[in-house]
């Protein structure tokens, strides 16, 4: 791990650089937002076209009005397009493959993340803008290793994004408790209570954060 420990140092000072590129980033969607493209898909394979065919009849929409709305969608999602953009998250995904041995996926979409997950970690970590998560990405790699080693070690193959996510909850894990109830039963409802809060207990340890006060489970 001592291999996070130096990147840390190291990332640190250029974190002025990074902020400030991610603020051109953000005024530069904010001059996008307004404006309107179009976009040609050719040579999609047969059975795709017939997918997007079947599902935009299911949903009562044209295949044009679907394939517009999934875009917009995936590609209006703030931490998505962050994951997938960032040389930080790039970097640390790949420092966290090197410690734990396992490989990352091979495609940029093969994330770990749903959509409908994002927007709860937007909503409950008020989040609006690359700035805001290249903060969080900043300020939560010296515990990246941690929040590996509380995650389940079967897992064969480590998600596009994964240092992202880790960073997304030990950033949670500085809230106070009434906000942690919701961001356990809104994104970890399916982990056994218990071990949610042994874990975020060990990650404010470890940023030296005050103890929570917990009921008997």
């Amino acid at each position: 791990m001592h291999h996070i420990k130096y990147l840390n140092s190291v990332i640190i000072k250029k974190n002025k650089v990074l902020s400030q590129d991610a603020k051109m980033k953000d005024e530069s969607k904010d001059k996008l937002s307004a404006a309107k493209g179009t976009l040609t898909v050719r040579h999609l394979p047969a059975d795709v076209d017939a997918a997007i065919t079947a599902q935009a009849k299911a949903a009562g929409r044209s295949k044009s009005d679907f394939i517009q709305e999934f875009l917009s969608a995936s590609f209006g999602d703030i931490i998505g397009n962050f994951s997938r953009s960032s040389e930080l998250v790039a970097l640390m995904d790949r420092e966290l493959s090197g410690v734990t041995g396992l490989p990352l996926t091979e495609n940029w979409y093969d994330a770990g993340r749903t959509l409908a997950e994002n927007r709860e970690y937007c909503q409950l970590l008020n989040i609006r803008n690359d700035t805001d998560l290249q903060r969080i990405m900043m300020a939560g790699v010296p515990w990246l290793s941690l929040r590996m080693q509380q995650l389940d070690s079967g897992i064969p193959l480590l998600p596009q994004g994964i240092s992202l996510t880790c960073a997304l909850f030990i950033e949670a894990a500085g809230r106070e408790r009434p906000q942690l109830n919701i961001f356990r039963r809104h994104l970890f409802w399916y982990m056994d209570e218990a071990l949610f809060w042994r874990e975020i207990d060990a990650i404010r340890v470890a940023r030296l954060l005050p103890a929570l006060e917990h009921p008997d489970f």
